[in-house]
């Protein structure tokens, strides 16, 4: 089938006005499958924190009745408080939700012992860590409450580490020569570690 020389000036002079029109329309969007949101947690949060070197041991609900219990966050604040020093500082109850849901995620019961190996820190203790240790950071979550190294002896820490980075609460890693997972309140991230 041949087109008239009419037809075929006709689609001459329309093309550019088609052409442009197709340039303006917005592609369309890649169709992306949303993320369900994570389920609540749960009204009443239990967690058992222990130091182990000093046999410290705290078993509280730290969330009830709709918000944190401010003993249950005081008696936290003191176990995680910088044993160089002795000073306590505020723990972010963040950090406390964050550890609960990690366990939570494990299928372990609340009345799991975490065991905090450290916490806050005064910025002297921090200094101090850095010119010694390359893994800790100068601007350390841990100096405003916003971090813990922790060990669960019923899990491996490669996979609490693991399970912690899926999560996106924040900043999470597991040190291999120690042993200890890392979490804190700060930016979804991680990093390599020795």
């Amino acid at each position: 089938m041949s087109l008239s020389r009419r037809t075929f000036a006709g689609l001459l002079l329309a093309a550019p006005a088609l052409l442009t029109a197709c340039s303006t329309r917005p592609p369309k969007a890649p169709v992306e499958e949303e993320m369900p949101p994570l389920p609540p947690l749960p009204d009443i949060r239990r967690i058992v924190l222990s130091h182990p070197r000093s046999k410290e041991l705290v078993d509280v609900i730290y969330f009830h009745n709709g918000g944190y219990d401010k003993d249950a966050m005081a008696k936290i604040n003191h176990l995680l408080r910088d044993r160089r020093t002795g000073e306590v500082g505020r723990i972010d109850p963040l950090l406390m939700d964050f550890m609960f849901d990690l366990l939570l995620r494990t299928g372990l019961p609340p009345t799991t012992v975490v065991e905090v190996t450290d916490g806050f820190r005064s910025a002297g203790t921090n200094a101090d860590l850095v010119k010694v240790n390359s893994n800790a950071a100068r601007e350390s979550y841990h100096l405003s409450g916003r971090a813990m190294d922790f060990k669960v002896p019923l899990l491996p820490g490669a996979a609490l580490g693991e399970i912690a980075k899926t999560m996106q609460r924040g900043g999470a890693a597991y040190y291999p020569s120690t042993g200890h997972t890392h979490i804190d309140t700060g930016p979804n991230r991680t990093w390599k570690t020795r």
